[in-house]
């Protein structure tokens, strides 16, 4: 019944799995490519042929060959996407590059060592002369005062080295490669001052060039408004989708009150230009074909909007959606909802198939999946009669729906669940949508020349509002729940459990309330064999960080972690490297201590620059010496001992070196015959309790 009713939803999961199976398992170009010529013809002719289309026995001849069409579809686009059956691909294996071609396809952005932008690589420079080869790099530039006036289009010529881009180099580290890869990245490479310069400007596509330069003019009007520099940045990402000068400290009371969906322009934020703009064309519903004039004028403002807020997943999938739900209106064909969702998501995969693996674009479909599906339901439990309740019932129903098919994708990939997201929504929606008509209509009168002050005052107050709220919110530390770990197995079992519970909910159902309820000791069965493992088992890394000993050692939910004060204060680096293998690990009690100090605890001990785990004894190489017949814990940066201050079983190094440096330690452990450990290049090291490595 679910296939007849909703046949965008089959085509959908059909069309996904394909980019699930391209991204993940090798599959031949070609041999898609010739698949796919086939199954084009089959699907033609089981759907044309009078023999096959007339007889209902065999229409399921149309729906095999329909779906091998969509499923290869899926890896065909993924192949496109990735590039790397190109032609001219870069590949820089055995390959020495002297310098390269590169253009900007995005305007820089400051960080806080230096100017990131990705850019597309477009010949490279090598032994054998120059050469049309094509890749995206990531490309970090030093700062400077040329580096600050590039833009998107530029093209620079740059002759320093290009990397492969590198994965986790501590367990449950967040994986930048896979991330990059995803977006068809490949390559990262930094630039300082002196190894690139300007060739040309102005090569990019002409809309995109013009989507830029209109932003960056309308972030500069906001500019002239002399809003506080709090308020500036939240309204730059609020009304443009530019999140960039965002201070962290702002970003993270949005995230712990859950109402971060709002500094990211989604479908909140394209479904009030959509009203907006609808409502002021009324007037051409009167005109004759003023109804397909209206419908042309809202898709040209839907993307434009989009194009000058950066084209994220979520603005696409608003404006997707949107663009057909004009069409739809205008055309007074009207259909599910649940088509018109998966129909713009088909879309968007097919531009680029890696939306699919972003969390942005997972979060948006499963927000907007849950408000259809739940909210109109949880709206019809309770009818109030008066209108200022039943817009708070309509806002809290609105809200409850969304978290709910949200919540196992916050757990998965943020560990966190914002308890008080519903108090949140209360305030930050109505203000969020005041912000949005009054913002918008302020900037455009902006842009006209002339500052109405007055609807620039307002929308500060109403600003300075949401983020005293928020920032009340945040406050309130204790009702965030965080650090929960889920596997991927768990994720699916959730989603499986909130399915058959709301289902048994609105239509009844014995089976739908007892497969509910297996499934929910299935998972708690987890979690508790999860726990139980880990209680079992004790833990000491060394972790891969560029700078000191950062070393950890875990037994039965307790902790030690031995690392200087600043690496241990430095929350986004603690959380980048040391935090999710915590949270993984269901760490509770964490004991810091810097690594001069002694210490005696059930996990460690540590005397001088002695430090025992379990059988084994690790050495701190300080000044050269260290004991022999240990594990050696070097910084990478130091100078290799003498050869008469003994052999270790192994060394490991820790924190960043140069090349030279590098090549000291090799040739030291090589001549000595010792085994060597870089965790900068070997990732951390990792001792488990049964003296495995």
């Amino acid at each position: 019944m679910i296939w007849q009713r909703y046949p965008v939803f089959r085509v959908f999961l059909i069309f996904s799995a394909g980019i699930i199976l391209a991204n993940f398992v090798d599959t031949p170009f070609i041999l898609s490519v010739q698949l796919i010529a086939v199954a084009s013809v089959l699907v033609l002719v089981s759907a044309f042929s009078s023999k096959l289309f007339g007889n209902y026995s065999f229409r399921w001849i149309f729906g095999v060959t329909q779906s091998i069409f969509f499923f290869l579809c899926g890896i065909v686009a993924t192949h496109f996407h990735t590039e790397l059956q190109a032609r001219n691909h870069l590949e820089i294996h055995n390959t020495k590059i002297e310098s390269c071609l590169i253009q900007l396809l995005d305007d820089p952005q400051e960080k806080e060592r230096s100017f990131g932008v990705k850019a597309r690589i477009l010949a490279v420079n090598d032994s054998t002369g120059t050469a049309a080869r094509e890749s995206n790099i990531m490309l970090y530039l030093q700062k400077s005062k040329a580096a600050e006036t590039l833009s998107y289009g530029d093209q620079i010529w740059f002759d320093g080295g290009i990397n492969e881009l590198r994965g986790p180099m501590n367990p449950y580290e967040f994986d930048y490669r896979d991330f990059l890869n995803l977006k068809a990245i490949y390559y990262q490479a930094y630039a300082d001052s002196t190894h690139w310069e300007l060739v040309s400007s102005n090569n990019g596509k002409a809309v995109i060039k013009w989507a830029k330069d209109s932003r960056k003019k309308l972030l500069q009007v906001i500019e002239a408004w002399n809003l506080p520099k709090d308020q500036e940045s939240v309204t730059k990402a609020l009304l443009l989708g530019y999140r960039y000068e965002i201070q962290d400290d702002l970003m993270k009371a949005y995230s712990s009150a859950g109402a971060m969906h709002v500094l990211a322009v989604s479908g909140l934020h394209v479904g009030i230009v959509y009203l907006m703009a609808y409502y002021l064309l009324f007037f051409l519903g009167k005109m004759k074909y003023g109804t397909l004039l209206r419908t042309m004028i809202l898709v040209m403002l839907l993307w434009s909007y989009a194009f000058l807020t950066g084209m994220s997943a979520s603005v696409l999938r608003a404006a997707t959606m949107f663009t057909f739900v004009a069409i739809g209106t205008g055309l007074k064909r009207y259909t599910s909802i649940y088509n018109t969702i998966l129909g713009s998501a088909i879309v968007l995969l097919m531009w680029n198939p890696g939306f699919l693996f972003e969390v942005g674009f997972q979060l948006s479909y499963a927000a907007v999946f849950g408000i259809v599906w739940l909210q109109p339901r949880m709206q019809s439990l309770w009818v109030p009669r008066n209108w200022f309740v039943k817009q708070f019932w309509a806002i809290t129903t609105v809200s409850i729906a969304a978290q709910i098919v949200t919540f196992p994708l916050g757990l998965y990939y943020f560990h966190q669940f914002p308890s008080l997201f519903l108090v949140s929504n209360w305030m930050v929606i109505p203000l969020v949508t005041g912000l949005m008509y009054v913002g918008l209509i302020a900037l455009i009168i902006s842009a006209l020349g002339w500052i109405p002050f007055f609807l620039v005052d307002l929308y500060s107050l109403f600003l300075s509002l949401m983020n005293k709220g928020v920032g009340l919110v945040e406050e309130l530390d204790f009702f965030l729940i965080d650090q929960v770990h889920i596997s991927r197995f768990e994720l699916v079992l959730l989603y499986a459990i909130i399915l058959l519970i709301f289902n048994w909910f609105f239509l009844g159902g014995y089976l739908r309330l007892l497969s509910a309820l297996t499934l929910t000791l299935l998972f708690s069965f987890s979690q508790i064999i999860e726990s139980k493992k880990l209680n079992q088992q004790s833990q000491c890394i060394v972790y891969a960080v560029p700078n000191g000993l950062v070393l950890g050692a875990y037994q039965a939910g307790q902790g030690v972690l031995i690392c200087d004060t600043s690496f241990y204060n430095d929350d986004d680096a603690l959380t980048f490297h040391v935090k999710h293998h915590l949270w993984a690990r269901d760490i509770s009690r964490l004991s810091h201590y810097l690594p001069h100090e002694n210490i005696l605890s059930s996990a460690l001990m540590k005397s001088n620059n002695l430090i025992g785990w379990n059988s084994k004894l690790f050495c701190v190489l300080q000044n050269g010496i260290c004991e022999e017949n240990t594990v050696w814990l070097a910084q990478a940066n130091a100078y290799p001992p003498r050869e008469s201050s003994g052999k270790p079983q192994l060394i490991i190094l820790y924190g960043k070196s140069n090349f030279y440096q590098k090549k000291r330690w090799d040739e030291w452990a090589t001549k000595n015959n010792i085994a060597l450990w870089d965790t900068m290049l070997d990732g951390a090291f990792v001792l488990e309790s049964n003296g495995k490595s």
